[in-house]
């Protein structure tokens, strides 16, 4: 593809879905963005159509006709499929996107996990290319990461390596995750999981002697530790301690140079949440450099179209 291409690229999150008409060079020329649909997708065709159409509204309002399509998803994935398939963090048990979009769309399409993609982004459009392995981390509506080492990204049999939001973190609140299992990471420090553990929390704190508190927000809880209410600081140091634990599996697992934290829930909490979990991390490897991400949020979308970009070569 020469550098005056454009592909179509989307970015399906548990929550919002983002498309977009990207350059070459990482410009986004046009930009959606819609929640995900709810209680409307029995075998998935209404996700895929909306983004089906939110691609063709920009298609008609840009005139950009794509040469490919890139697609970063909430996982699992099915990378043969070209599939979400039983997401804890999405209403559909099997959502199918690139055969579909490949069709209506009449390009090549490429499809990866949205850590993935954000790695690939970091790494091609963000300042990452200079490092020996470079792990991207990000806390939304799950935890999850994308590990790119020595040039080449790491997928797994199925293209679900990095699924860091399940692993085992701690034993002492039995906080339920939405994929089942108790004690992981996304069930304590993601975006659905902070209400439930500050509510665990609170509860173990209190011993049965405090009056219930209504269910907070994420939000809620991190703006009133923000705003320095004692015990929501106090909710924060134990979650810096969750964090560190995850963060020092990660670092263990892959040995990193630079490890980018993304996500609301970092970008919007920066010194509360990554900060604090920064001190936690475990000295037993050498300490990679760890910081915020300088892309805004928009890492998985650009990744996806740098992935679409390079459709063949990954």
């Amino acid at each position: 593809m020469s550098e005056d291409t454009h592909v179509a690229a989307v970015d399906l999150g548990a929550t919002n879905i983002r498309a977009g008409i990207i350059r070459k060079d990482g410009t986004i020329v046009a930009f959606s963005v819609e929640g995900v649909p709810k209680n409307s997708c029995e075998n998935g065709s209404f996700v895929t159509e909306r983004i089906a159409s939110m691609i063709s509204s920009m298609v008609k309002e840009t005139g950009i006709t794509p040469d490919a399509v890139g697609i970063s998803t909430a996982g699992p994935v099915d990378q043969k499929a070209g599939s979400v398939i039983q997401s804890p963090n999405m209403q559909c048990s099997e959502i199918f996107l690139r055969e579909p979009l490949a069709d209506l769309f009449e390009v090549p399409a490429v499809m990866l996990s949205d850590c993935k993609a954000g790695v690939l982004g970091e790494y091609f459009y963000g300042d990452a290319a200079s490092a020996h392995t470079v792990v991207y981390l990000t806390f939304s509506t799950g935890i999850g990461c994308g590990v790119i080492a020595n040039g080449s990204l790491l997928t797994g049999v199925d293209g679900n390596a990095g699924e860091v939001g399940h692993v085992l973190v701690d034993t002492s609140y039995h906080v339920r995750c939405g994929c089942g299992g108790f004690g992981h990471w996304e069930a304590y420090a993601s975006g659905t999981g902070i209400p439930k553990f500050f509510r665990s929390w609170y509860e173990k704190k209190c011993e049965g002697r405090c009056v219930a508190k209504a269910d907070l927000s994420t939000g809620q809880v991190l703006q009133s530790a923000n705003l320095g209410s004692k015990m929501f600081l106090e909710f924060t140091e134990e979650l810096a301690v969750v964090n560190g634990r995850g963060l020092s599996t990660v670092i263990a697992a892959y040995n990193p140079d630079l490890v980018i934290l993304d996500g609301p829930v970092v970008r919007n909490y920066p010194s509360l949440v990554a900060g604090k979990m920064a001190t936690q991390v475990e000295g037993y490897l050498r300490r990679p450099e760890i910081r915020l991400t300088k892309l805004e949020g928009r890492a998985p979308l650009i990744g996806a179209a740098a992935a679409a970009f390079r459709i063949g070569v990954l």
